[in-house]
């Protein structure tokens, strides 16, 4: 055995490696590395991983190892299997290599930096070739994906809370009625006038099963932001919304947003959970009452103001009592300026809204403003609102 060269055997698979496996690749470095006497030091295999990013597990590895001196010849079964990327390959063959005294063969390429041959003349074409191939095969790919996406399959990765995939197409989804029921009631707590934090605490309290324990099994908490993009996501609805997003470029694995002209919308593609014209109140809902701040609103908020100093009545909520009750902000900044007038909001407002409703009774008061002022009060409190005329 040759003691002179302690071997790294490194092996890698990517998903578009049909014709490779990692079994045949170990094999032949194996049986290489022992015809030629080379002690094998370790073996590192990178499985599922694109030859265009060298960030790879196994491959970090292997640098440790030849950083810390225990490695002297780095052994693949051809130059592609080290990478694609024709200027990060030429890096590690012309620079990282030598100046670790390195010695690389690629097997089927007949590549050995150990030599002087006309194959090492060719090394920067097989890496440019190698490149080509990589920036090839993901045009094909992105354009496969784009067609799909033009048909109405599913291309994305993680699926909605409420569906699956087909057992049948495994591009086209489903409805998982077992979850599709959590989606359900979110709908329907919500448009019963109950506020997106109101209904995590409605789940907590049920135990209603979150995503990440019914796909993942893991112990998570419902959260205000999961809760309203089940709200707000039209898939729901039957449609689906690709392309939102992209690959920088077929090197670089970071995402960037797309413009929304470049977004491919299929509308009433898939299997509806919840009604079109429930889906589209809930839209309207949301985003009136994004207008306001994220507390809860109630009808006169930014409307009472203090008789004594003039300034904003604000309404509290104490959560020992479960009430809203007033307070003077001009007594809250600074308990001299005024006196806290604290009593309770919600016998103000039920004897506003029938003072009001009085005063409806008794003018001929233009139904648009009436209309108005009641779309306001319910969407601002998630609740119906009734006003009958004599």
């Amino acid at each position: 055995m040759n003691n002179n060269f302690n071997a790294g055997l490194y092996i890698r698979l990517s998903k578009e490696d049909k014709n490779e496996s990692i079994k045949n690749q170990k094999e032949l470095l194996i049986y290489y590395a022992k015809n030629n006497n080379f002690n094998i030091k370790d073996i590192y295999i990178d499985d599922g991983f694109t030859g265009t990013n060298f960030n790879r597990p196994e491959f970090q590895r292997l640098l440790k190892d030849i950083e810390d001196q225990l490695i002297n010849i780095v052994i693949v079964k051809d130059l592609s299997r080290l990478g694609r990327d024709y200027i990060k390959t030429g890096e590690y063959l012309e620079h990282y290599f030598p100046v670790h005294n390195v010695r690389f063969i690629a097997i089927t390429d007949n590549i050995d930096t150990f030599l002087d041959n006309t194959n090492m003349d060719l090394l920067p074409f097989k890496t440019v070739l190698n490149d080509l191939y990589a920036k090839d095969l993901s045009k094909k790919i992105k354009t496969a994906i784009k067609t799909m996406q033009l048909n109405g399959l599913w291309t994305g990765g993680c699926i909605p809370l409420g569906y699956k995939k087909s057992a049948k197409y495994k591009n086209k989804l489903v409805i998982n009625n077992k979850e599709a029921n959590i989606v359900k009631l979110i709908y329907e707590l919500f448009n019963n006038g109950n506020s997106i934090n109101d209904i995590k605490t409605y789940l907590h309290q049920n135990k209603i099963p979150t995503f990440s324990r019914l796909r993942k099994n893991k112990n998570c908490l419902w959260q205000n932001s999961t809760i309203k993009k089940i709200l707000t996501n039209r898939i729901y609805k039957g449609d689906l919304i690709q392309n939102k997003y992209k690959r920088l470029n077929y090197k670089y694995r970071k995402i960037i947003k797309n413009n929304p002209h470049e977004w491919i919308i299929k509308k009433n593609i898939i299997p509806k959970i919840i009604d079109e014209k429930l889906f589209d109140t809930i839209q309207f809902k949301i985003q009136y009452s994004s207008r306001f701040d994220k507390k809860e609103k109630k009808i006169f908020d930014n409307l009472l103001y203090c008789y004594e100093c003039k300034h904003h009545l604000s309404i509290r909520y104490q959560k020992k009592y479960n009430k809203y009750y007033l307070c003077c902000n001009n007594y809250r900044y600074n308990k001299s300026n005024c006196t806290a007038h604290g009593f309770s909001y919600d016998i103000l407002e039920n004897d506003l809204l029938h003072i009001l409703t009085q005063e409806f009774n008794l003018k001929n008061i233009d139904n648009v403003i009436i209309n108005a002022i009641i779309t306001k009060i319910e969407i601002s409190q998630n609740k119906n609102v009734f006003i009958f005329f004599k």
